[in-house]
């Protein structure tokens, strides 16, 4: 790289950011460079790959609910939302014209973390004395178990139990490299899972959003297996002699 490239690189990255990356580098004698054009290259891969996965999973879990409620505007029903997820729905309406208001496009205003939070235990409905608390348990019992089809089977091929936690816990995680991609945060150093104390490797992110795509779909996932381009670019990693 020639060396007025580098000097620009590194004005328009930051020393802070480069930071993660220089560590790296004087552990494994890679060029910190190379090293955070890589990472950039993964954060875009990722994002095309969860592209998919997200409006997958949106696409199935709006079909469980429209199923059990017999109403493709299910969201105007009475399903047993807490007040996290009403809100969500009420942005989703208002952003979205009158006069081109139909049940897909407020559907498609949703976003990742609206599906992901029907999957978490549930919250709260209304305010002061009509406050009450919300059990997503019979959400998922009633319609979004059955949006992930393959849920039986992955699970009884890791010795686990088809549950709403269970089918969470990819969930979250793969909501977790989302928005660390989206934030153009280091993915180099893992992934940090909010609410656990831990992180995983890109690496094992890429196998969960393999095991999310065979939760909805096992044609998917052999879909994604054969054109993952986080795959690609992990292939892509810089070695240490550059």
């Amino acid at each position: 790289m020639e060396t007025h490239h580098r000097a620009a690189l590194v004005r328009a990255i930051s020393p802070d950011r480069l930071r993660a990356f220089r560590l790296e580098s004087a552990r494994s004698g890679r060029d910190e460079l190379r090293l955070y054009l890589w990472d950039r290259d993964l954060s875009a891969a990722a994002i095309a790959d969860i592209a998919i996965l997200e409006v997958a999973l949106r696409n199935a879990m709006n079909d469980a609910l429209t199923r059990s409620s017999g109403r493709p505007d299910w969201y105007r029903q009475a399903m047993g939302l807490d007040n996290r997820s009403l809100q969500a729905v009420a942005r989703a309406w208002n952003d979205v014209p009158e006069s081109r208001r139909t049940p897909g496009r407020v559907v498609a205003q949703l976003m990742f973390g609206f599906w992901r939070n029907l999957l978490e235990a549930g919250g709260d409905v209304g305010f002061g004395p009509l406050k009450r608390s919300v059990d997503y348990e019979d959400l998922w019992r009633a319609s979004l178990h059955s949006a992930f089809r393959g849920g039986r089977a992955v699970a009884l091929a890791e010795h686990g139990q088809f549950t709403r936690a269970w089918t969470l816990d990819t969930v979250k995680e793969v909501q977790a490299i989302r928005n660390r991609a989206a934030h153009h945060e280091p993915l180099l150093n893992g992934i940090p899972i909010p609410g656990a104390n831990r992180r995983i490797t890109i690496q094992e992110g890429l196998a969960r959003c393999f095991k999310l795509a065979r939760l909805l779909d096992r044609d998917l996932e052999t879909w994604l297996r054969s054109n993952s381009s986080l795959a690609a670019a992990l292939a892509m990693e810089p070695g240490d002699d550059l």
